[in-house]
């Protein structure tokens, strides 16, 4: 099966097509990332550990709608982690600026590498986080001579900054005002994360648990999880409840990954050369409408992600 990583990217896209002055994280890996929002000394908020802002894994996103921070002072700092804390020092963070001027019209931004010890390995909490699988921070729609991106490939940076001070042609780069930036992680594949002493659990559903007899032809336990938990002995669409949930009575259904708690696993019936063919013929569109079925679910779940993500952060004078 393709590798869904540049549809939901494009779904993103798409998303976000109305959005304006703000950053959209996009997280492509398996596990959460976190972000603080951190503003110039004299204003809120601070970026205390339980101020995280979490970035679900596979796919999921959150928008930040950026503060008008001409009045300021100073930008904002977005400062990002692959665990939920870094109050207590020594913390590698990766870092994404920005300085939003709208009597200028524009969107100064940059991605900043300096608060993490690049020679550190995944155990020293000064690692440098989120580097190694790949991290892009672009404009869509922009070509990179207006607005430039940053990126970390093959365990380097690029158009990053890496070292503190100031110097001609240093990487801050100036976008027209009204444009989203992104910032997406895991571009590359999986890298090394930051172990800091806590070791996070994934969060299991519940089992699912037989019920009812079936209505609809569908029962048991979904492949890949979830499911209705309905019984298919004693229904009209057969008696066993096949390993991608749904009810029959051919060997396709009844034999290997039969659900045995959700009905029976033997055929009621011997059956016919042809009925067999039949049989593995609509087991095969099944297996098509779970794949279907499962995808379209990623979709909603990213829609609704999408739905409930924003946290613009409110300016202050």
């Amino acid at each position: 099966m393709p590798s869904l990583l540049p549809l939901l990217t494009l779904l993103a896209l798409a998303l976000t097509a109305s959005a304006a002055n703000s950053i959209k994280f996009i997280n492509h890996c398996p596990h959460n990332i976190y972000f603080w929002t951190v503003g110039p000394g004299t204003v809120d908020p601070r970026g205390h550990d339980w101020e995280h802002i979490l970035v679900p894994g596979s796919g999921g996103s959150v928008v930040h709608g950026m503060v008008n921070t001409e009045l300021l002072g100073g930008g904002f700092s977005l400062k990002m982690r692959d665990v939920p804390r870094y109050e207590v020092a020594p913390a590698g963070i990766i870092q994404v600026e920005y300085h939003l001027e709208p009597t200028r019209n524009r969107i100064w931004y940059d991605l900043s590498a300096i608060n993490c010890n690049h020679a550190a390995g995944n155990m020293d909490p000064a690692f440098c986080p989120l580097i190694a699988g790949g991290l892009r921070v672009h404009v869509p729609g922009r070509k990179e001579g207006q607005c430039p991106p940053a990126w970390c490939s093959g365990g380097g940076c690029f158009n990053t900054y890496l070292t503190h001070g100031s110097w001609l042609g240093e990487p801050t780069f100036a976008c027209d005002a009204g444009v989203d930036i992104m910032v997406e992680t895991c571009t590359e594949g999986v890298g090394p994360r930051t172990f800091d002493g806590q070791i996070e659990l994934p969060v299991e559903s519940a089992p699912v648990q037989p019920g009812m007899l079936s209505l609809d032809g569908s029962c048991g336990v979904k492949d890949g999880g979830g499911g209705n938990g309905y019984v298919c002995a004693g229904s009209r669409w057969g008696e066993c409840c096949s390993e991608f949930g749904f009810c029959g009575n051919s060997p396709v259904h009844c034999a290997a990954g039969c659900q045995n708690p959700f009905g029976t696993c033997t055929p009621s019936s011997p059956m016919s050369d042809y009925d067999y063919m039949a049989a593995v013929a609509v087991a095969d569109i099944e297996v098509e409408t779970a794949r279907v079925t499962a995808t379209k679910t990623t979709m909603q779940t990213i829609i609704a992600t999408e739905t409930r993500g924003g946290h613009p952060v409110p300016s202050k004078a």
